[in-house]
């Protein structure tokens, strides 16, 4: 947690001779206000064509490596396989934050003619549970493919599993937020069929899964989704090498995403990102999301604070304050730069106000990125 909103947290209120109820209009997400446990629980390992294998606490979470393959103008192939294709890096280490933190991962760079395909494998924390800190045991997988050429290309991007092992489990089972009570086997989950996430399950048993792992799909909208997942058998790519049957596992599960091939016109690109780990993993940096907290007193003309804790900020990102009749700003501009963040990433923006009347009133916080925070409060007399 950012070290100033444990101070503020800290300070004995005023206790008011009036009724204060505070309301979230629409709840901000918990799991921004607990710190990170800086010992990574996730080990990871890189191979030399993109390639990566994890483990959770020395558990392991694949049996094989994770591989990708491209489909480049309908020939599909993987980074090395092919003598057109060239390295200009190889799992080098991650450019640091903005706030000038170390990031642990990878990144590699292979040139295509003139097609370039940036693939980021970085170990990040994931949403906490009841109370915890975020634990680093995922890793977020970024590619960004560009057309530096003259004319269009029609690129996608397809990672696999082979083989999937959870503690020492080769035949693991799948569930999903948006098939209820029900385990998934030789299912192909296509469109806005595509979940949030995918549970990985040691055992198949929805009451007692055993290990529970995480493949998360919704990153924010700054990156594309899979446009299919084939939940599958080990081994299941069909005779063209880009296509996966769909099959039941069988005691050797397999998993396959899909980015199909999409055209990326001269100077375009295509971001495109998933995680795979013990937890769910939180949109990336840049979304800058936000948490309010509100500390001090709300009898009428007395000062109250306006902490806006802010995750990852956005490059540029700014916050403005937007308070009702009735409630007036004190300190602090109406409209404020997000500052430089700690050593956990996070930063803070404060204003001090006061109510003027008892009353029912709305402050809200609105971000550059377009995200807005608001609190509901309600002041009655004694």
């Amino acid at each position: 947690m950012c070290a100033t909103l444990e101070v503020l947290a800290q300070q004995p209120a005023v206790t008011p001779p009036v009724r204060v109820i505070i309301q979230d209009e629409k709840p901000s997400d918990p799991e921004m206000l607990f710190a990170i446990d800086p010992v990574p629980h996730l080990q990871l390992t890189a191979k030399g064509i993109m390639a990566y294998g994890i483990k959770v606490n020395q558990q392991n979470l694949n049996l094989e490596w994770m591989y990708n393959w491209f489909s480049i103008d309908g020939m599909v192939t993987y980074p090395g396989s092919n003598p057109t294709g060239r390295f200009l890096k190889q799992n080098q280490p991650l450019a640091k934050t903005r706030g000038d933190r170390p990031r642990i991962g990878h990144m590699s760079v292979w040139e295509f003619n003139k097609l370039t395909f940036t693939q980021e494998v970085e170990v990040v924390a994931t949403r906490s549970q009841a109370g915890a800190n975020r634990r680093l045991d995922a890793v977020m997988v970024r590619y960004l493919v560009e057309n530096k050429d003259t004319v269009p290309h029609k690129v996608g991007v397809r990672p696999h599993w082979n083989d999937v092992l959870l503690h020492a489990n080769r035949g693991a089972s799948y569930a999903a937020p948006n098939h209820p009570n029900k385990l998934l086997d030789g299912v192909e989950l296509k469109g806005d069929k595509v979940p949030d996430h995918v549970q990985l399950l040691q055992k198949p048993d929805l009451k007692d899964p055993g290990f529970v792992a995480h493949l998360t799909f919704n990153l924010g909208s700054g990156f594309e989704r899979p446009n299919r997942v084939v939940l599958t058998r080990g081994g299941a790519l069909t005779g063209d090498k880009w296509d996966a049957v769909v099959a039941p596992a069988a005691g050797n599960t397999g998993l396959v995403l899909f980015w199909d091939p999409k055209e990326i016109k001269p100077g375009g690109h295509r971001k495109m990102a998933y995680a795979f780990g013990q937890g769910i993993a939180p949109h990336p940096d840049g979304d800058g999301q936000i948490a309010i907290a509100l500390t001090g007193s709300f009898e009428p003309g007395k000062l109250f604070t306006i902490a806006a804790q802010v995750m990852d900020p956005a490059q540029g990102q700014s916050l403005t304050l937007e308070l009702t009749a009735g409630m007036e700003r004190v300190e602090g501009k109406e409209r404020q730069p997000v500052p430089a963040v700690d050593q956990e990433g996070n930063t803070m923006v404060l204003w001090k106000a006061r109510v003027l009347n008892t009353g029912r009133f709305h402050l809200s916080v609105h971000s550059s990125t377009g995200l807005t925070q608001t609190k509901i409060i309600t002041i009655t007399g004694p």
